[in-house]
């Protein structure tokens, strides 16, 4: 997937508006040949695991927002970009460009119980859009910083205190400092 930031939202808006109209049905399960070529076209790594809820739940979230639009039931119901989504990506895409990489490593940690999965798959979600590459359960390496809707996600869903990013200013092993 590219390196630059983005949020879960602009990536989105940014496949739909490269794809045309997506079917929900289409990219689950992951181990089916249709399923693993719309994972390709989405720009998503063919391991990287995210449910059909949480999904579906994103795409919903869109459509509230008024930056996509759904056509159709159940299982054959088509999302698509809308003018409003397709300002939206504008915008992102201005912020991009004003936001370059600074090469700096950053690790994202988190300890959000399993009790609150949405806010845990809504992290996740926004880390692999933003570029950052899973170590762990849930610490993340991304050399981007972070958008500061990131920033203030993180305190509207009151997870301050729950996650933590560290800037890294030396490399190496203990040794070798």
């Amino acid at each position: 997937m590219n390196k630059k930031v983005k949020s879960i939202t602009h990536f989105l808006l940014e496949r739909l508006s490269e794809s045309g109209d997506i079917v929900l049905e289409a990219m689950f399960p992951r181990n089916q040949a249709e399923g693993r070529m719309w994972r390709q076209i989405m720009g998503l790594s063919s391991g990287y695991e995210f449910s059909k809820p949480t999904f579906s739940s994103l795409l919903h979230r869109l459509k509230k927002d008024g930056l996509v639009s759904k056509t159709g039931r159940g299982i054959n119901s088509k999302w698509s970009i809308t003018l409003v989504g397709r300002n939206k990506l504008k915008h992102y895409q201005n912020l991009i460009e004003s936001l370059k990489p600074d090469g700096i490593p950053r690790l994202v940690m988190y300890d959000i119980p399993e009790s609150d999965r949405r806010k845990r798959d809504w992290i996740r979600n926004e880390l692999v859009a933003s570029g950052y590459d899973q170590l762990q359960k849930s610490v993340w390496l991304g050399y981007s910083p972070l958008t500061e809707n990131f920033i203030k996600s993180i305190k509207d869903f009151g997870l301050i205190g729950r996650v933590q990013i560290v800037s890294i200013s030396k490399k190496g092993t203990l040794n070798e400092l």
